[in-house]
């Protein structure tokens, strides 16, 4: 039977903090969403990591790397996501030295 590690326990009572607040940061930081889905799989990952310690061992360790799996391809498509639509989409960074106004000689 898999024993609680504290380590583990510290990670959980860490991510449950943001978790906590998270419809005050939904509420001021609209542009954070895209990555929630994935943090609120990495707070499932560990909590099914303590619970595992107490009851039905085999269930939560199948969840706990269900919500692992699920966390990844989360992250995945919100960094993409990012990347589409601060590079790819035109809000590209202009990397010409010379300004708009400016005359060429």
């Amino acid at each position: 039977m898999p024993t609680l590690e504290i380590n583990e326990l510290i990670v959980l009572i860490i991510l449950s903090i943001p978790v906590a607040f998270s419809p005050y940061l939904l509420k001021k930081r609209r542009d954070i969403m895209k990555w929630f889905p994935g943090y609120y799989a990495l707070f499932l990952v560990f909590l099914s990591t303590n619970l595992e310690a107490f009851i039905a061992p085999d269930t939560f360790n199948f969840m706990e790397h269900f919500f692992a799996m699920l966390a990844g391809i989360f992250m995945c498509m919100a960094a993409f996501y990012e990347y589409y639509s601060k590079v790819m989409k035109g809000n590209q960074l202009k990397l010409s030295h010379i300004q708009e106004g400016m005359v060429k000689k």
